[in-house]
């Protein structure tokens, strides 16, 4: 599990926060991972899913299930877009300064 200090200073491709039910970022993703791949054709990416850590245990447990369905779903996306799984690594951390969940992209 990637820590989400580890990142440094790297700086997220795309940053997807889901705090509302019906978040659109399929075309800001679509678009982003067009211009990497156009710079960078042979780019692998790092999919970072971050649950968000204020409250207690079982609040933070229903938090962590829902930033894996999140990831998922983002992840899905990503292959629907015509990206190879086998060019996207995921790892799953936690912050206690967020309020939502964040799914990070980043590019190697």
């Amino acid at each position: 599990m990637q820590q989400q200090g580890t990142t440094g200073a790297r700086r997220p491709l795309v940053v997807i926060r889901f705090d509302n039910p019906n978040v659109e970022y399929e075309q800001a993703l679509y678009t982003a991972l067009k211009g990497a791949l156009d710079r960078k054709p042979d780019a692998v990416f790092d999919l970072v899913a971050i649950a968000p850590t204020k409250g207690g245990t079982g609040q933070n447990a229903v938090k962590s299930t829902t930033t894996k369905r999140h990831a998922d779903q983002v992840l899905r996306s990503m292959s629907n877009m015509g990206l190879p799984g086998n060019r996207v690594t995921t790892s799953q951390t936690s912050s206690d300064t967020l309020g939502a969940t964040e799914i990070q992209i980043y590019v190697r």
